[in-house]
């Protein structure tokens, strides 16, 4: 059910936390630095990585229901505490503590715009797939289920031309389904987190900055570069939670760790922090880690498609040998009997 129409709702959505951030600024100042070659300077943290609404789902009456931000701003609480305890020098950490830290690292993984940007792209294209191996055959059935009368053909045929300029429209999925899906990636997320080793990063001298997108995939070197990286196998994972200290999510099977640093590491630490940024990274005001750093360009789009979907076109629908190679599979014989389960 929705929230009542007298609570003012939360309208500015950070997608990098407040409490993340304040660990990389001079009280509420930081300094921000765009991938555009805009200028970079001190800025408020109220004032970036601000989204409207982001995470504002519409309930069943069509309003606005900020919920999940009000979730996401206790788990931050929670989980501000913890960092609190490793900076002063908790480590390893007890396992309940882990436990919120990895739900919020989760939830960092899964509510960034990257994430959001990845759905739609997909979105978008299956949408468009279906469409293009449909036909107009498909287009006429559908518009034909709740039709009092056949359909014209020059209605499909303008219909098919609309809806093949593939460049002309982008699908989108709602909020709502955004939100379902970050729900489910937190869920997948925590649960390879917790499995993990996790090791302590953390620097005496040297700091570090914070890309827009904080939870760092490293790629191993067995990984071909056409493959994607994700949390399952990525090489490791890397989240900075101080200006001077990050964690490691190591291979699963050893005891959480330290990891001795050096400014060879710092160094490269802050490169791969900077490269999985997508339009802009942050540091202390007085901390100069981009030292030796080379920043990436702007990250607008984030799934690579070899084939379009021109490629899927299909103006007569699919041949009735595609369909039969696109099936599950060949029928059982007629004499074939079910395994008998074991009891």
């Amino acid at each position: 059910m929705g929230k009542s129409s007298t609570k003012k709702l939360k309208r500015r959505h950070h997608t990098v936390p407040r409490l993340l951030l304040r660990r990389f600024a001079d009280g509420e100042q930081i300094m921000r630095v765009p991938l555009d070659g805009g200028e970079r300077r001190s800025v408020g943290i109220a004032d970036v990585t601000v989204h409207r609404n982001f995470y504002s789902m519409v309930d069943e009456n069509g309003q606005l229901d900020d919920t999940v931000e009000d979730l996401l701003a206790e788990l931050e609480g929670k989980a501000a505490k913890v960092i609190r305890e490793i900076v002063n020098g908790v480590w390893p950490l007890p396992i309940t503590e882990r436990a919120v830290l990895a739900e919020w690292i989760a939830a960092q993984h899964a509510r960034i715009p990257a994430a959001r940007t990845a759905n739609n792209e997909i979105a978008d294209h299956l949408g468009k797939v279906v469409i293009a191996m449909g036909g107009k055959p498909e287009i006429r059935r559908r518009l034909e289920e709740d039709a009092q009368e056949p359909v014209s053909d020059e209605k499909i045929e303008a219909l098919w031309q609309e809806l093949t300029d593939f460049d002309g429209y982008y699908a989108e999925m709602s909020v709502n389904d955004h939100m379902a899906a970050m729900g489910q990636s937190m869920k997948t997320a925590y649960e390879v987190f917790m499995a993990r080793s996790w090791g302590l990063i953390k620097f005496n001298r040297r700091t570090l900055l914070v890309p827009d997108h904080p939870v760092t995939l490293v790629r191993g070197k067995e990984i071909p570069s056409f493959r994607g990286v994700g949390i399952g196998n990525a090489a490791a994972i890397l989240v900075p939670i101080d200006r001077r200290a990050a964690i490691m999510m190591a291979s699963p099977g050893h005891d959480d760790f330290f990891v001795r640093t050096h400014t060879k590491l710092a160094k490269e630490l802050n490169q791969r922090f900077a490269d999985n940024a997508r339009k802009e990274l942050f540091h202390h005001p007085d901390d100069n880690p981009l030292e030796g750093v080379e920043l990436p360009p702007t990250r607008d789009r984030e799934m690579q498609i070899s084939r379009p979907p021109e490629g899927y076109l299909m103006p007569d629908g699919p041949s009735d040998a595609f369909k039969s190679a696109m099936s599950d599979g060949p029928e059982p014989p007629p004499d074939a009997k079910a395994p008998r389960m074991a009891g």
